[in-house]
């Protein structure tokens, strides 16, 4: 037993903590998780930078050209938030920057931490009911098996919500 806590104890000595991607999805807890993920950092002295991704255009035979341009315009305007969520964290934490992504947000999630080199995901879990289970609106169990490196899911106390 002795021997498990010295291998833990020089492995814990070299564990380093340099860049931590931060999934957001935009919502309301969106701000909470990016504040609390600052302020983790902030104890490593890592870089965050904040990943979002929005889903893919989905077209059709029937896809007009007005769909197309609502969908570049609420891209744009999802990319635009993004970059409003990094400039209120850098008010706090300069060590911030983001990626806007399109795709499935644990996959897109997961490559940007692989892109990044990144010690670390962060991301929020929102306890969804069943219907959110069904249809994967919680994307934690979905990035904790695709990526590499360790996840660290926030939980909002229950004054926050």
């Amino acid at each position: 037993m002795n021997q498990i806590l010295e291998e833990t104890d020089n492995t814990a000595q070299n564990f380093d903590i340099r860049k931590i991607v931060v999934a957001v999805d935009l919502s309301k807890h969106s701000k909470m998780t990016a504040a609390y993920a600052a302020e983790f950092a902030k104890s490593f002295g890592a870089s965050i930078t904040l990943v979002h991704s929005f889903a893919p255009e989905r077209i059709t035979e029937f896809t007009t050209e007005e769909v197309h341009e609502r969908y570049e315009e609420e891209l744009q305007a999802t990319e635009r938030d993004l970059g409003k969520l990094a400039d209120a964290v850098r008010k706090t934490y300069p060590d911030c920057d983001f990626e806007f992504r399109v795709g499935d947000p644990a996959e897109q999630v997961t490559l940007a931490a692989k892109d990044l080199d990144a010690d670390l995901i962060i991301t929020a879990s929102h306890h969804p009911g069943f219907l959110g289970r069904l249809f994967g609106i919680d994307q934690a169990p979905r990035i904790l098996h695709r990526t590499q490196c360790p996840v660290l899911v926030y939980h909002e106390g229950k004054d926050s919500v």
